[in-house]
């Protein structure tokens, strides 16, 4: 489907929240783990003449915060084309407590130009990986840039578990979020569209259980 114009897309999200117990069963069920920060979930558009859009998942504008004209002249600098692009991305910002003006991306929805309706998850991944994935890593991602600003989620099939429990830092890894891999994208019109295909695994703090 062609994408021609910023619309708002509601990027795919997990509703459902599991206990730590239940990790094994999905790992199991062949599914993928990726870190889940305490950022702000956003969509990024990024149009053939490299302006740019960031809406947070309530389909609102950021408040108090903007793409910095660093990653900005990255992201062209990783999407060259004059396309449309529409990634997902935590914003690393106002919630945590020493990470700033940093974009964790983990999901794309639109690529030079077509909106990714019914596309695999797997296969939006594959797509990114042509992209971001660098030999400067951390534990739960790649660095994609010089100054260690825009970061691209990392992809666990194993040991979920273990990965969970080696967490130190809740304030800036909340948990993880699992995925079926042949998870299709449907619509995103509504902010839970897509939420049949994964669920998130949190650790304990004042504002949740789990």
């Amino acid at each position: 489907m062609k994408y021609t114009k910023f619309q708002y897309l509601y990027p795919p999200r997990p509703d459902n929240a599991i206990a730590s117990a239940m990790l094994n069963y999905y790992e199991k069920r062949g599914w993928v783990a990726q870190y889940k920060k305490n950022g702000t979930n956003t969509i990024i558009g990024i149009s053939p003449n490299k302006e740019f859009h960031a809406m947070t998942r309530h389909a609102t504008e950021h408040k108090a915060w903007q793409l910095t004209p660093h990653i900005k002249a990255e992201l062209a600098r990783l999407f060259p084309e004059k396309k449309w692009f529409v990634l997902c991305a935590e914003i690393m910002h106002s919630k945590t407590p020493t990470i700033k003006d940093t974009i964790y991306i983990h999901d794309c929805l639109v690529w030079k130009g077509e909106f990714l309706l019914d596309s695999l998850f797997i296969d939006r991944q594959k797509l990114l990986d042509e992209r971001l994935i660098t030999n400067v890593e951390a534990v739960s991602h790649y660095v994609c840039d010089s100054e260690g600003k825009i970061w691209y989620a990392k992809r666990f099939e194993a040991g979920f578990k273990d990965i969970f429990l080696s967490i130190k830092n809740p304030k800036i890894d909340e948990g993880l979020v699992l995925k079926d891999p042949n998870g299709k994208l449907r619509s995103c019109r509504g902010a839970s569209d897509n939420s049949a295909w994964q669920v998130k695994c949190r650790h304990e703090s004042k504002n949740y259980a789990f």
